[in-house]
């Protein structure tokens, strides 16, 4: 069977977020082709998920085998126009097919583009499983990590909300058209498909409750603060320069006469100044956010940032395609000094009072209780990642090993009717 280089090779970039390499169950880490003459349908599995694109063929009859996708990655590397295609047929589970109550939705064009705008938000490695994917429900599509959330407003025909897993597959198939979105119940799990032009997308819906996200975009009542950002390019620019940490890596702003003054917490003699318009009630401390979300935001064109001037509830931010809402840092602004004239007749007593201010102020800071309960909450969250990861492999190794046996089994019994076959020629 050939296919086309490039048509191939364009299948293998979208299986290839789906596909286990490293796998010792050889289906895991192998593409399977199947499909009628003319066309087949190139299919890979991780035991949970499905991914699958359809692409033209030469083939004269139905065929059904696999081949492991480094070997086709490499057949793609070295072919000219058309990939010469053989494999050997591995027994799969059969798939599950939609049934007819399956409850069918009509998927806009804008739905990829709106996952696509997501999926910055999402942390693969937050140790609540729910956060890993991306909600949708009749109101949008919603994505947060717990200090940042993206709601996207787009017009869906859903019954009830739904958490997906991380959509790499679907991301990297670049989709631009309207599709198919089926959900069903099978042996009491919540099973979705996805059918978007010639990609399908078979998973199982997250199991848990996805956060109460209208709950969190705050009210225009409760937002008393508004920046207008007149040149986000350059802001865009500046931030690029500062360097990626870890750590909380804050911005700050201050606006004095409509020109706003951007700096660094780590870097503080690393300014900008941009212009930009400031109305409302002047804030309490000035407002500062994380490196990363404030790029993020800017790059999908929210310039628009509203909070409150205590601080009280998250920042707001708008402009772009729906609400992006994050939690400021917490900076206290330093109290303005002043200095008081004294009497003559005081300054011996000034000079005692002084020296005990020195002192005081040369002793060593007390160290901060939040401080260290904050310490201990991450690291209680780092060793509760590190659970769930390892929790996760096990049972994967115990589903392989199960597979392997059931497929030990059928070569045994396989084995078995053949000796018997030859004793009766006998």
């Amino acid at each position: 069977m050939r296919i086309e280089k490039q048509m191939l090779n364009d299948a293998l970039r979208v299986l290839g977020k789906a596909v286990y390499q490293t796998s010792p169950v050889e289906l895991y880490r192998s593409v399977r082709f199947v499909g009628k003459p003319g066309y087949v349908r190139a299919m890979v599995t991780d035991g949970v998920e499905v991914v699958s694109v359809k692409v033209e063929s030469d083939n004269v009859e139905p065929v059904d085998f696999c081949v492991e996708f480094k070997v086709l990655r490499e057949l793609v590397r070295v072919a000219k126009d058309y990939v010469e295609l053989q494999g050997k047929f591995i027994e799969a589970p059969e798939m599950v097919p939609v049934p007819d109550d399956a409850v069918t939705t009509v998927l806009p064009a804008e739905v990829s583009k709106y996952l696509e705008l997501a999926a910055p938000i999402i942390n693969k490695a937050e140790y609540r499983r729910v956060l890993q994917g991306i909600n949708l429900s009749p109101y949008g599509v919603t994505a947060t990590d717990g200090k940042q959330m993206l709601h996207l407003p787009v017009p869906m025909t859903l019954k009830e909300d739904m958490t997906i897993p991380f959509p790499s597959a679907l991301l990297a198939a670049r989709l631009s058209e309207a599709g198919l979105l089926q959900t069903w119940q099978h042996e009491g799990s919540r099973v979705f498909k996805f059918q978007i032009g010639s990609f399908e997308w078979y998973g199982r819906v997250i199991d848990g409750i996805y956060p109460a996200w209208r709950n969190i975009i705050p009210t225009d009542k409760t937002l008393d603060c508004t920046l207008s950002l007149h040149e986000p390019v350059k802001v865009i620019e500046w931030l690029k320069m500062i360097p990626v940490l870890k750590t909380t890596n804050g911005i700050r702003f201050e606006v004095e006469e409509n020109i706003i003054t951007l700096s660094s917490t780590i870097q503080p003699a690393f300014e900008l100044q941009a212009e930009g318009e400031f109305y409302g009630t002047p804030p309490e401390n000035d407002l500062s956010l994380d490196r990363d979300i404030l790029l993020r935001m800017l790059t999908q064109g929210y310039t628009t940032l509203k909070w409150n001037s205590k601080g009280s509830c998250p920042v707001l931010a708008s402009g772009g395609h729906g609400h992006y809402v994050a939690m400021p840092l917490r900076y206290f602004n330093s109290p303005k000094t002043s200095t008081n004239i004294q009497p003559q007749q005081e300054e011996k007593k000034m000079e005692t009072e002084n020296i005990n201010v020195v002192e005081q102020q040369n002793a060593a800071p007390v160290a901060n209780p939040l401080d260290d309960l904050n310490a201990n909450v991450e690291e209680f969250r780092g060793k509760l990642k590190l659970l769930l990861d390892e929790s996760s492999v096990l049972i994967r190794k115990v589903k392989e090993v199960a597979l392997q046996q059931k497929q030990k089994e059928r070569d045994f019994i396989q084995a078995k009717r053949a000796i018997e076959r030859i004793r009766m020629a006998i």
